[in-house]
C-alpha cells in the first residue's frame, strides 16, 4: 500500500510538468529572391526564366529544399512583382523585375509559405503590378506583408505576427508601428511580431547606423526579432534587449542578373557568400513567448561563379568558414563557430527576459 501511494506522489510531481511542457516554432529566412528579372533579357537562354522552362518549379531551391520542408514556416523577401505583362512599369528605374504569375508555382512547390513585400522592387509596375502581386500569393495559400498591411500566422494557441516597412517608409511611419505592435499584442492576442526592414547600403560588408536605429526602434516598441535585407551581401548580427537582429541575409535565388552581383568599385566584393536562419522559436503551454535561438547555414548564392545558375547551394570547410567570417566581422561579440558535423551554425539560447 505504501509502494502505491508512493507511485501516486510521484505522478502526481509530474503531471504539472507534462502540461506546462513548452511549446517550438521553426522558421527559415532567407534574403533576396528575384523571380524571373528584367523582360528585357527573359528570352536569354541563360535568364532565369528560360532555366525555369527548362528544368521546373523545383531545381532554384533544390539544395537547401531539406530546410524548407522541415520547418513550420518559410520566408523569403520577394523582390519583383508577379504580372503578365509590362503594363504600369515606372519609367527610368534602372532595374524592374517581373515574374509571370505562374511562376509562383516555384515558391508553393518549393514550401515557401510567407513572403516580405516591403523592398524596393515591390512597386516596379506601380500600385497595379503590386496589387496584382498580392493577389497571386493570396490565391495561391501564400502569407505576405509590407508597410502598414502586417500577416498574422497561427499554430494551435500561439499567434505570430509579420510587419515590414523599406527606407523611404521608415521616418512616416514611426509613430504608427510604436502603436501597431503593442496594439497586435494586446488586442489581437499577438505572443511575437517579426518586423523587417529593407535598409542599407548595397554591397556594403558593414551595417550603417541607419540600419541599427530601424531595427532597435522596433524592439523598442515591442518586436521580437528584426530581419534586414538590401545590401545584397551578408552583414552582422546582433542581440540587443535579448532580441535578435540580422542585419543582411544577402540575396539567395536572384534572378535579377545572369552573373553574381558584385560592388561596382570593388568586384572582389561578391553577392556569393550567404546565409539562411533558421529561428527556433519557444512559446509556453500558454503560447506565451519565452526565447530563440539561431542556426546560421552558410551557402552560396549559385553553384556556378561567376555566371549565376540562381541555385543556392549549401557549403562547408573553407566556403563556411568564408561566410562565418564576414559575418563575424559586422557583429560585436564574437558568434559560436560553424560546426562541420551540424552543418550550421548554432547561436545561444536568448531568452525573452
Amino acid at each position: 500500500m505504501r509502494r502505491v501511494l508512493l507511485i501516486a506522489l510521484i505522478l502526481s510531481l509530474m503531471l504539472p510538468a507534462f502540461a506546462l511542457a513548452d511549446q517550438t516554432v521553426l522558421m527559415t529566412f532567407t534574403g533576396d529572391v528575384v523571380l524571373g528579372g528584367e523582360p528585357d533579357i527573359a528570352r536569354d537562354p541563360k535568364s532565369f526564366t528560360s532555366i525555369h522552362k527548362k528544368e521546373g518549379d523545383e531545381y532554384f531551391f533544390a539544395n537547401v529544399m531539406d530546410l524548407f520542408k522541415a520547418d513550420d514556416l518559410t520566408v523569403i523577401n520577394f523582390e519583383g512583382v508577379f504580372q503578365e505583362n509590362n503594363n504600369g512599369a515606372v519609367k527610368d528605374k534602372t532595374y524592374l523585375f517581373r515574374a509571370h504569375p505562374d511562376m509562383v508555382s516555384i515558391l508553393t512547390a518549393s514550401s515557401i509559405e510567407v513572403c516580405n513585400l516591403a523592398n524596393n522592387h515591390s512597386r516596379d509596375y506601380n500600385l497595379a503590378g503590386y496589387l496584382r502581386t498580392q493577389q497571386t500569393l493570396t490565391e495561391n495559400n501564400i502569407g505576405w506583408y509590407g508597410k502598414k498591411e502586417h500577416f498574422i500566422w497561427e499554430k494551435g494557441n500561439i499567434k505570430i505576427a509579420f510587419m515590414g516597412l523599406n527606407t523611404t517608409e521608415y521616418y512616416d511611419n514611426r509613430a504608427w508601428f510604436r502603436q501597431e505592435i503593442p496594439r497586435l499584442k494586446n488586442e489581437e492576442g499577438v505572443d511575437m511580431v517579426i518586423f523587417t526592414f529593407h535598409v542599407g547600403h548595397e554591397y556594403a560588408r558593414l551595417h550603417i547606423k541607419r540600419q541599427a536605429e530601424y531595427a532597435k526602434a522596433a524592439i523598442d516598441a515591442g518586436a521580437d526579432l528584426v530581419i534586414e535585407h538590401h545590401p545584397h551581401v551578408i552583414q552582422g548580427t546582433e542581440v540587443y534587449n535579448n532580441r535578435t537582429i540580422f542585419y543582411s541575409l544577402g540575396n539567395c535565388s536572384f534572378g535579377g542578373n545572369f552573373n553574381i552581383g558584385h560592388h561596382f568599385e570593388d568586384p572582389s566584393i561578391t553577392a556569393l557568400e550567404s546565409v539562411i536562419v533558421q529561428a527556433e522559436i519557444t512559446f509556453d503551454d500558454d503560447g506565451n513567448y519565452k526565447g530563440q535561438q539561431m542556426k546560421l547555414y552558410p551557402i552560396h548564392t549559385s553553384g556556378t561563379f561567376p555566371q549565376s545558375n540562381y541555385q543556392p547551394v549549401r557549403v562547408t570547410g573553407e566556403d563556411a568558414q568564408r561566410v562565418m567570417e564576414l559575418i563575424q566581422n559586422d557583429t560585436p561579440y564574437e558568434l559560436s563557430p560553424y560546426d562541420e558535423t551540424l552543418g550550421y551554425a548554432l547561436q545561444p539560447y536568448v531568452p525573452a527576459e
